[in-house]
């Protein structure tokens, strides 16, 4: 119990200074509206069992198949891309590099809702998550299986000193309406997963109406 209340400090000290961070930054923030979803792939990322990597611009089905062998298979294919105007990763178990991810508009949620600032065992690691959240904010829940946050985090520079298995991954939410932030706490080891449900209850709303 300790640890998680240490835990929860850790996550909204760095929330304040998260939101300074951002505040001062250029960057596009989930707040900036497009007319049209906008999809542009940068690549492919081939990542294999022996730990090596391929990337490439283009890829199909028949290059993924002459990239594997008997001695060395595909772990994971890793596509990075921005949607409208932000940096993003998707990362496929099954080789399903279908472009673009979602093939029609995303309507977005009345109230948003997504995690904010992420931490794991008191190191922040917001920015090496948020990649890979996703159009709707869910780390892809709806379209493979949940990501492993070993391989989400294989570009940390810490990567090889970071215990996946023991402690606790917290994430806590944009300011939502009625309940502010929530917190979500996880025990080591799991999986990226957020649930992409109404920041406020339908049945609730009509208490913003004044």
């Amino acid at each position: 119990m300790f640890a998680l209340y240490t835990f929860t400090f850790i996550g909204l000290l760095t929330y304040v200074l998260n939101k300074a961070y951002n505040y001062l930054s250029p960057y596009k923030t989930f707040e900036d509206k497009y007319e049209h979803d906008e999809y542009n792939l940068l690549c492919y990322r081939v990542i294999f069992e022996d730990g090596s990597e391929i990337l490439e611009s283009e890829l199909t089905g028949e290059q993924i198949s002459e990239m594997e062998t008997d001695e060395n298979k595909i772990k994971y294919i890793i596509i990075e891309y921005m949607f409208n105007g932000e940096f993003m990763k998707y990362i496929t178990y099954t080789k399903d590099i279908r472009f673009p991810i979602y093939p029609f508009d995303i309507a977005p949620t009345k109230y948003p809702y997504y995690p904010e600032i992420i931490i794991l065992n008191g190191m922040d690691i917001t920015k090496y998550i948020q990649p890979w959240l996703g159009p709707y904010c869910n780390f892809y829940n709806d379209r493979e299986e949940p990501i492993k946050l070993e391989d989400a985090l294989m570009d940390h520079p810490d990567y090889e000193d970071i215990d996946f298995n023991n402690g606790t991954l917290l994430m806590l939410s944009n300011e939502t309406p009625l309940n502010g932030r929530k917190c979500i706490t996880k025990p080591l080891p799991c999986k990226l997963l957020w649930k992409r449900h109404a920041a406020v209850d339908p049945r609730d709303e009509h208490l913003l109406e004044n």
